[in-house]
């Protein structure tokens, strides 16, 4: 799902969400810096990223968890980023 395509989703809530992901990475970027392996990083980050989705769907929503929707979200933003890293 593209940020486009979030049901309810204002300007203020996209510009939030990317404001919170700059800080995850400047926060992995100074990890990085103090010597910490980036593939870590990154388990860490997807660690997170499960325990708190499922934490907001349980307590946010109550609904179930939308397992497909949110996988094939991450897919395209780790497509669109690897492509943007790579130049």
């Amino acid at each position: 799902m593209t940020e486009e395509e979030r049901s309810g989703e204002t300007d203020a809530n996209r510009r939030l969400d990317n404001e919170i992901a700059d800080e995850f990475i400047t926060f992995a970027n100074n990890r990085q810096t103090a010597g910490v392996d980036p593939t870590i990083i990154a388990s860490a980050f997807r660690h997170a990223a499960a325990n708190y989705t499922a934490f907001a769907c349980v307590h946010g929503t109550g609904d179930p968890l939308a397992t497909e929707s949110i996988t094939e979200e991450f897919l395209q933003m780790l497509k669109f980023y690897e492509n943007h890293h790579r130049g």
